[in-house]
């Protein structure tokens, strides 16, 4: 069972009490737990609002489970702000490490080998969920 005990007169903290429930509620109904350790969620709000916000997160089981600044979801990393800068910053890394274990075997291979290798393993990954890179400032674009 699921328990927020912090702050349960605010309308967000009712709400999000309401849906931990019901994924709790849910997962048991299916066999399934939620496992606290691996759970995240974070606040979205307005920086001028984020005052209002409770100090602690909600209980899951016996556990608190802090607000993060960044969470992932699907290999997708989402900041508090929405600005993707983690993301950008985490598949650029992805693909330099890449690139350069891939360098490695550049004069082992034919050329068009060595071009299929980095088509598969540094293009699909700057082109997985790439929609939601749109209207990015140019720095983070520039970045990748």
């Amino acid at each position: 069972m699921v328990q927020v005990v912090h702050l349960m007169s605010a309308p967000c903290c009712r709400r999000l009490h309401g849906c931990l429930t019901a994924v709790a509620d849910w997962m048991s109904a299916n066999r399934l737990q939620l496992n606290p350790n691996k759970t995240e969620f974070m606040w979205l709000i307005s920086p001028w609002s984020q005052h209002r916000l409770p100090t602690s997160g909600p209980l899951i089981g016996s556990n608190v489970v802090s607000p993060s600044a960044t969470v992932r979801d699907l290999g997708v990393f989402i900041d508090q702000d929405l600005a993707m800068k983690t993301h950008v910053q985490q598949t650029a890394s992805r693909c330099f490490a890449t690139l350069r274990q891939l360098r490695s075997i550049r004069h082992c291979i034919p050329t068009s080998d060595f071009h299929s290798l980095v088509s598969a393993l540094v293009l699909s990954r700057l082109d997985y969920c790439n929609s939601l890179l749109i209207d990015l400032p140019l720095t983070h674009i520039q970045h990748l």
